[in-house]
């Protein structure tokens, strides 16, 4: 009989079996316990053996910390400064994420699923600093960058809205032509190849980046960005639409890169080379809630258990307006299912029929 070692030893990676849990059977006769018929208590040193697991790129550590309020998973990414766009080659540089915090009843599979995100968020954040618009007066802007004062543009909102621009047929291309010129991706030129226009009112642009200055080609910065190729489709009433277009496929491609090459003890469990009937089949296989909830006694300590993990996530109500909001909003809802925030119910006021 084969048991993972992971999935079933009681001490030292934050896992324990629940009392009377079943053991399945898989078709091809390995035997398993079903994550959802485990506990969890992780700590720092388990999360850190899971990040230890991972594999992904020589540019993108992965860390594992304790603070006061709790464990964390964090992601670091070695590169070069993305504003300095001289033509000299720069030094490497170490930034990091944000923190991502982990709840110690959090199952392992999240966990690992945490980490992958946290990785497509902080390259995002990268990408979205690469996309440069030059202004008319020639300066140049990470107009896409997360850095921007969001109570500013709030209160310059009047400013920043664009209408509808319809474009004649016969300028679109030329109408194209003009955005993609302000444009830089890692300073690569955004090349047009074409536009196509098609049936209600839609527009087909397909762009390739050019080619990086010497510096940047020498630095390997995102490597995966290489002489891209893009194609982005809009209406043709919304082509001042097509630089957040360009950013969403520019997105994409990175995320699609991490699905790829982000690996759980060698395994690319996001990759599209996985067949997602086999996953769905070995998914159902670990899940006879019929047959294994028959067992009353570890029916009772499963659904105790579920309720004990789901309780605890219930966050507070909030203070001040954020609270009232909330109190709003759920007060619309009768017989509302679920753990409802900690403070509503000695707080709100019952509705009146």
């Amino acid at each position: 009989m084969t048991l993972h070692t992971l999935n079933l030893t009681p001490h030292g990676l934050g896992e324990r079996v629940m009392p009377l849990a079943p053991t399945l059977t898989l078709r091809n006769g390995q035997r398993w316990v079903a994550q959802h018929y485990l506990r969890y208590q992780h700590t720092v040193e388990s999360v850190s053996a899971l990040l230890a697991q991972i594999d992904f790129d020589a540019h993108t550590p992965l860390f594992a910390g304790q603070d006061e309020q709790g464990v964390y998973v964090q992601v670091g990414l070695i590169g070069r400064e993305n504003y300095d766009r001289s033509n000299t080659l720069r030094v490497h540089k170490l930034v990091y994420g944000r923190k991502w915090r982990i709840d110690a009843d959090t199952p392992t599979s999240e966990i690992i699923q945490t980490a992958f995100l946290a990785i497509k968020k902080a390259r995002e954040h990268e990408v979205r600093e690469l996309l440069t618009v030059r202004s008319r007066d020639g300066k140049t802007s990470a107009a896409f960058s997360n850095h921007h004062d969001l109570p500013l543009l709030a209160q310059q909102r009047d400013q920043l809205q664009a209408g509808n621009h319809r474009v004649a047929t016969l300028d679109v291309a030329a109408a194209v032509q003009h955005q993609l010129a302000s444009l830089r991706f890692a300073q690569r030129a955004i090349e047009l190849v074409q536009v196509l226009e098609l049936s209600a009112g839609r527009v087909l642009i397909d762009v390739q980046l050019g080619a990086a200055p010497l510096a940047r080609q020498l630095e390997g910065d995102f490597p995966e960005f290489e002489q891209l190729a893009l194609c982005v489709l809009l209406p043709a009433a919304r082509l001042h639409e097509l630089p957040y277009a360009l950013m969403d496929a520019l997105i994409e491609h990175s995320d699609r890169h991490v699905d790829e090459t982000f690996r759980f003890r060698g395994f690319a469990r996001f990759s599209r080379s996985n067949q997602i009937q086999a996953i769905a089949d070995l998914s159902l296989q670990t899940r006879p809630y019929a047959h294994d909830l028959a067992d009353v006694q570890f029916e009772q300590i499963f659904r105790a258990n579920n309720y004990e993990v789901d309780a605890s996530r219930a966050p507070a109500l909030g203070e001040g307006e954020l609270g009232r909001k909330n109190r709003q909003l759920i007060n619309q809802y009768e017989n509302l299912l679920g753990h409802l925030p900690r403070g509503y119910e000695q707080t709100h006021e019952t509705k009146m029929a």
